[in-house]
């Protein structure tokens, strides 16, 4: 919607000059460098923080730190921490590295980008929402998962906002959608998408959201900036749920965005302030530690899911697989395109149904098998579940079909543990 957002016309500037890149990935060694990083610092295990006399107090309550703090992250930990600074500043450079490398070399005095770490996954997409979104505005909304599904709705039912679900993967529904609806202000997309991993061409729909002034938010969760770096094909506000790869151990619970600055520091840190989706400082400290080798750690996952979903399509007793690695896959083009690699979430229907499904997720339910029947993803423990019953299910069924969420459709996170022990392990499952 044109003229909605004050910010806009300095961001679009900005963006084309620092934001767009041809290359679409950061340097893998470089990127490992970023993880691994310098100087973890100590845990900040605390709610306040001692000022050194009024004035510094009175100072940092109006956003002025010395050199090197982040504003308000050293007042009260609901306001900012250390250790959640620090894991700021390295998301940040994963997904932003060549917009600071661009703008040091034309001199650019102000900043251009904000990250903010939270204390989910949904805390960063509802905040980020809340920041920005107001009665009478319509928000376009490709297949998403499950919960962010539901605060759609909720927002609509309760607030009246309009929430147009589309099929994303198709770029021109976007377009005929904001062509229909002029009081569109934003796009939120994931892709690949939970749970069918297929994918949405990011850069052909920023050519028709950025005419109009509609905010393309991309949650990059299924990839990670080791995957795919939206901001380089066109991205406004990029989300994240630090729970899967960053984290990588399913041993805490966070979230990330990273937007324009003014936008984030204006509109929607207020609304991180005063909502307090704040993260322990030890879940940072522990965020910042696990991803220090997210990069090594993803590399071996796809190469992994890349065999697997290969084993998959080939068994006899597998339907169909949904992979974007796998030549078969619709969009096999664009996944080179954008993405590093096919990553390491596979999706796939069993013959004989939901019932063969069911059969080989309870063998997994097993202790004595290398998977669990969990939900979650991007462990270095592999998971298996039953998006339609589980993750999916606040969908609703009508709905959900149409995404090609069927009953017998089964999700599949790969973790470390190779090839021949988890390809031996679903043979043994499917003709148990």
């Amino acid at each position: 919607m044109k003229g909605r957002f004050n910010w806009w016309a300095e961001w679009m500037t900005r963006k084309k000059a620092y934001a767009y890149a041809e290359e679409k990935q950061l340097n893998e060694d470089k990127f490992n460098a970023i993880c691994a990083g310098t100087g973890l610092p100590n845990i900040h295990q605390k709610s306040t923080f001692k000022f050194k006399d009024v004035a510094d107090g009175a100072a940092r309550f109006i956003g002025n730190s010395p050199s090197g703090e982040k504003p308000f992250a050293r007042i009260y930990t609901r306001l900012g921490n250390p250790n959640t600074e620090h894991l700021e500043k390295v998301l940040f450079q994963l997904e932003c590295q060549h917009i600071i490398d661009n703008a040091l070399k034309k001199d650019e005095q102000t900043p251009t980008m904000a990250s903010l770490v939270f204390a989910s996954g949904m805390a960063a997409i509802t905040t980020v929402i809340l920041g920005f979104v107001r009665p009478g505005d319509a928000i376009i909304v490709g297949n998403v998962y499950g919960c962010t599904d539901s605060f759609m709705r909720f927002l609509q039912k309760r607030f009246g906002i309009e929430i147009i679900f589309v099929d994303a993967t198709k770029a021109e529904n976007i377009k005929q959608t904001i062509d229909a609806h002029p009081n569109v202000v934003a796009v939120l997309i994931e892709s690949p998408d939970n749970p069918t991993l297929q994918l949405c061409d990011i850069e052909a729909i920023s050519k028709y959201t950025e005419p109009e002034e509609i905010m393309l938010i991309v949650d990059n969760t299924f990839c990670s900036p080791f995957l795919q770096q939206p901001f380089r094909l066109g991205a406004d506000v990029v989300v994240h749920s630090l729970t899967k790869y960053v984290n990588g151990h399913s041993a805490s619970i966070a979230g990330a965005a990273i937007g324009p600055y003014e936008f984030f520091s204006k509109e929607v840190y207020p609304v991180y302030k005063d909502l307090g989706p704040t993260p322990s400082p030890f879940d940072s400290w522990l965020n910042s530690l696990t991803l220090q080798e997210m990069g090594v750690r993803m590399k071996h996952q796809c190469q992994t899911a890349q065999r697997i979903a290969e084993f998959l399509e080939a068994h006899p007793k597998i339907e169909r697989v949904f992979y974007p690695g796998l030549k078969s896959h619709t969009q096999y083009a664009l996944c080179n395109k954008q993405m590093r690699n096919g990553g390491a979430v596979i999706s796939f229907e069993v013959k004989g149904g939901f019932d063969a499904g069911v059969s080989l997720m309870n063998f997994f339910a097993r202790n004595d098998t290398p998977m669990e029947l969990a939900v979650s993803l991007g462990s270095v423990i592999s998971y298996i579940e039953h998006p339609a019953s589980m993750t999916h299910a606040v969908v609703p069924e009508e709905d959900r079909i149409q995404r090609g969420i069927t009953n017998s459709l089964v999700r599949l996170s790969i973790g470390v543990e190779g090839y021949s022990v988890l390809a031996e392990a679903i043979d043994r499952g499917l003709n148990q």
